[in-house]
């Protein structure tokens, strides 16, 4: 996420969303303090949304999901999606989303 980061990249917004409490008989407060957890020990500095809304169809419809996770996805100023990555990405993949994102 040093992508993130950098000077061109500062005016893209950046949110991170977790499905752990989607988790069968999953804990609550474990699950919330291991996210945040998470997302601190990495020192990644962007809010983190716990999906909370026991019905996924929303926004598995929305964004197209299901499927493979961890995915990336990379909206312009107007709220559309400009790209995606499904699977873990790299900092050359990062790079290539945050433009799509600025636009360029």
């Amino acid at each position: 996420m040093k992508v993130a980061h950098t000077k061109e990249n500062r005016e893209v917004e950046v949110l991170l969303v977790s499905y752990d409490l989607q988790v069968p008989k999953v804990d609550r407060d474990a699950a919330l303090e291991r996210t945040a957890k998470f997302a601190r020990a990495r020192g990644w500095g962007f809010p983190v949304v716990v999906w909370s809304e026991p019905n996924l169809d929303r926004i598995n419809e929305r964004l197209d999901l299901p499927g493979p996770i961890p995915l990336t996805l990379a909206f312009d100023k107007e709220g559309r999606e400009v790209g995606r990555c499904e699977g873990d990405a790299d900092a050359e993949i990062f790079a290539e989303l945050f433009a799509k994102a600025r636009g360029r």
